[in-house]
């Protein structure tokens, strides 16, 4: 909920209640002009009374009055007309302070349900501006990590595929590689290569990487000075880019120094 429909919300409310605070002061302003009116009606029919009770003394004792019968009604009526309005104007009074407070009730009460759903709506955005962060991290993450997943799923097929490739690198090797099956054979490296960046690796003669070799033995004199080479290839090796999928299994051997094999000068 928006701060601006509860504060709509808030003055439609103080509307209403001044609407029936209106209502109500009416309505008790009319009881007030009634009992009004009566205690009027009321004191004429007694200064009616006194009056003829009075002009009946005045004829029996014949003594004269210094105030005319119409000024003792007029007063009379005067002083029951006060002791009529005083109930009623109290009532009145009474009444406009319980609708006042009540009304003040109203409007804490309805402040406070305002204060409370800003405290809502704080709370629900820093909620909302949490998630919106969890979801832009994992939306990175997944983009990083993407390229990683990719490699996996071509290392996992190639990995598969090791022992359809062994065995073409042996058929070449024996010349059994030809008609329909060598094109093939030769169709799935290519693909490979251009798609994966797979390529076979693993020659007699290549010098010797123990970081993509591994050497399963050592050929006789491998001991003495010289550079390290491959001298016999048992299984070869896989790379895909630079990830190496499986070392060649190589037999390591010694390349000779030219200068060495030459006889000295007498």
């Amino acid at each position: 909920m928006s701060e601006d429909k509860l504060s709509q919300e808030a003055r439609k409310a103080y509307a209403e209640a001044q609407k029936d605070f209106d209502k109500a002061a009416a309505h008790e302003a009319e009881k007030a002009s009634e009992a009004q009116k009566s205690a009027e009606t009321e004191a004429k029919s007694k200064s009616g009374s006194k009056k003829g009770k009075k002009a009946k003394s005045a004829a029996d004792h014949s003594a004269p009055s210094h105030a005319s019968p119409g000024d003792s009604a007029g007063h009379e009526a005067g002083e029951a007309a006060q002791a009529g309005d005083k109930p009623a104007s109290g009532e009145a009074d009474e009444l406009t302070s319980e609708l006042a407070q009540a009304q003040e009730d109203r409007i804490a009460a309805l402040n406070q349900e305002l204060d409370q759903a800003k405290d809502d709506l704080a709370r629900a955005r820093a909620d909302l501006y949490n998630l919106q962060q969890e979801y832009s991290n994992y939306a990175k993450r997944t983009k990083a990590e993407i390229p990683q997943q990719q490699e996996a799923g071509v290392a996992s097929v190639v990995n598969a595929l090791m022992g359809v490739l062994d065995d073409i690198d042996l058929a070449r090797q024996h010349g059994d590689l030809e008609g329909p099956f060598g094109a093939v054979a030769t169709k799935l490296e290519s693909a490979l290569q251009t798609r994966f960046k797979v390529k076979r690796y693993g020659a007699v003669g290549d010098t010797f990487d123990p970081n993509l070799h591994q050497a399963i033995q050592m050929a006789p004199g491998s001991d003495d000075d010289g550079e390290h080479v491959i001298d016999a290839v048992a299984q070869p090796g896989y790379l895909m880019g630079e990830r190496v999928l499986r070392a060649a299994m190589v037999v390591v051997g010694v390349e000779k120094n030219s200068s060495a094999d030459q006889p000295s000068e007498a």
